[in-house]
C-alpha cells in the first residue's frame, strides 16, 4: 500500500507538459541575431516574461512560415507566432495576446513615382508578397497582381532590382528588413490595422491559454511591454 501511495504522488507530482512555441525569422518580432542558434524579438521577449509569470515552459523553435503555421494547426501544446489574427484564422486556434501591432502598409522604393491612397490605385502593379503570410493572402483575395517570394528578405531585393513594383509588409517589419537590406522605402498608405497573437493549437487547456493571456495583458498593462518594443 505504501508503494502505491508513492507511485500515486509521484504521478501528480509529474510538471504539465512543456509547450512548443515555433515562429518565423520576421524582425523585430521574432529572429535570430545569431544564425539560429538563439531566437530573439519584441514578440519573442514578451512571450518569454509570460512563461516566467506563469511558471510554463516552452521550447521555441525557428523555421520556415508554412511549417511553423502548420504544426500550430496540427500539434496539441503548439503555438505560432507572430500570427496575425483574421476573421479566416479566428476558429483554427486558440487565441493569446495580442503581442504587437502591425499594420499593413504598401511600400514603394524611395525614389519611386508611383502614387495611391488605396489599393483601388494601385491594381494595376505587381505588389510583392511572401508565401503564406496573411497580408499576401488579403491581397489575393482582392484579385490584386501579388507575387509571392519565401520571405520578405526576398522581396525587399525584387523591388530594388524593379522585378516587382510596390511590397506589401508590416508597419515596423518592412523598414526593418529594407535597412539591413540597404534598400530605402517609403510607405504609400495602410491597408489594413492589424494585430499579432500567438495561436494555439485548439488541444491546449483553457486552462494554460488563460494564464498565458492574463499574463500578457499585465505585461501590456504595467509598462513591460513598452519597454521592450522600444529596445527594438
Amino acid at each position: 500500500m505504501r508503494l502505491i501511495a508513492l507511485l500515486l504522488s509521484a504521478t501528480f507530482a509529474l510538471p504539465a507538459a512543456a509547450l512548443t512555441f515555433t515562429t518565423e525569422e520576421f524582425p523585430p518580432f521574432n529572429f535570430s541575431p545569431d544564425g539560429g542558434k538563439t531566437v530573439s524579438g519584441s514578440a519573442t521577449d514578451i512571450l518569454r516574461d509570460a512563461l516566467k509569470r506563469t511558471g510554463l515552459q516552452a521550447s521555441i523553435s525557428l523555421m520556415p512560415w508554412e511549417r511553423a503555421y502548420k504544426m500550430g494547426l496540427e500539434d496539441k501544446d503548439t503555438c505560432v507566432y507572430s500570427t496575425t489574427r483574421t476573421e479566416a484564422r479566428e476558429a483554427l486556434f486558440k487565441w493569446v495576446g495580442p503581442l504587437v501591432d502591425n499594420n499593413w502598409i504598401i511600400f514603394a522604393k524611395a525614389n519611386s513615382t508611383l502614387t495611391g491612397k488605396s489599393l483601388d490605385d494601385v491594381k494595376q502593379y505587381k505588389i510583392g508578397g511572401y508565401r503564406g503570410d496573411a497580408a499576401a493572402l488579403f491581397l489575393k483575395e482582392k484579385n490584386m497582381k501579388v507575387e509571392e517570394a519565401d520571405n520578405d528578405d526576398q522581396n525587399v531585393r525584387k523591388l530594388e532590382a524593379g522585378r516587382i513594383d510596390l511590397w506589401i509588409a508590416g508597419s515596423l517589419a518592412g523598414p526593418w528588413i529594407a535597412k539591413k537590406a540597404g534598400v530605402q522605402v517609403k510607405p504609400l498608405f495602410t491597408v489594413k490595422e492589424t494585430q499579432m497573437y500567438l495561436a494555439c493549437n485548439k488541444g491546449l487547456s483553457d486552462d494554460v491559454a488563460k494564464k498565458l493571456n492574463d499574463a500578457i495583458k499585465a505585461i501590456r498593462s504595467d509598462g513591460t511591454a513598452d519597454k521592450i518594443y522600444k529596445s527594438y
